[in-house]
């Protein structure tokens, strides 16, 4: 029995770290597009201090523009860094040191501080709507044990304005839910008056 147990302790530990290590490679989901930090993935946490994460580049496009952007990490236990960049409605372009990942870009491999920070650099397309998109970043600053204790994160976002393009589909109103009840209102509160009144002749 004693042996059975120390075998599935062995395991678990082997899956803990495999998954820091797989991690390593790049993830995706973590954004805080879909509200879920590296953290509370259960990856890259117990760092003594958070890094500071920024997004740089052109905070509005016309329609099709390509912007080039960049994510820089600095602070943190600052030894490594990676990344994961989401964005509403737009096109996302890897860089240096990026891919691509269902739609979202995260790094190829940790990359090394320099001079304290790290910088990832990737391109935006804008899309053919007009309005404001939201960029969504996180970053980890890591101390490159290769394990998930130690390290910490941060998340930016940076809004995006779209003009030139075409304009959003009006909202119709039976898609808010009103109309259906609105729409004859008129004629039966007119109909509702009118026996009203009827009624208060009669009575008179």
């Amino acid at each position: 029995m004693r042996s059975i147990l120390s075998s599935v302790g062995a395991v678990a530990v082997c899956l803990v770290a495999g998954s820091a290590f797989a991690n390593s490679t790049g993830i995706n989901g973590r954004s805080g597009k879909q509200s879920v930090s590296c953290t509370a993935s259960g990856c890259h946490g117990g760092g003594s201090s958070a890094p500071t994460v920024t997004l740089e580049g052109p905070t509005a496009l016309t329609a099709g523009q390509t912007g080039q952007y960049s994510l820089i990490i600095s602070g943190g236990p600052g030894a490594k860094a990676g990344m994961n960049v989401a964005a509403d409605g737009a096109t996302l372009t890897a860089g240096s040191g990026t891919k691509l990942m269902s739609g979202e870009l995260t790094h190829t491999l940790p990359k090394t501080f320099t001079d304290g920070s790290a910088r990832f650099d990737f391109s935006l397309v804008a899309p053919a709507t007009n309005g404001t998109y939201k960029v969504y970043a996180a970053g980890n600053s890591v101390n490159g044990d290769s394990a998930a204790t130690g390290d910490s994160h941060a998340n930016a976002t940076l809004d995006v304005v779209v003009t030139g393009g075409s304009d959003p589909a009006p909202i119709k109103e039976d898609e808010g839910g009103c109309s259906a009840a609105t729409s004859g209102a008129p004629a039966v509160l007119i109909a509702v008056f009118a026996a009203l009144a009827a009624r208060r002749r009669r009575k008179a």
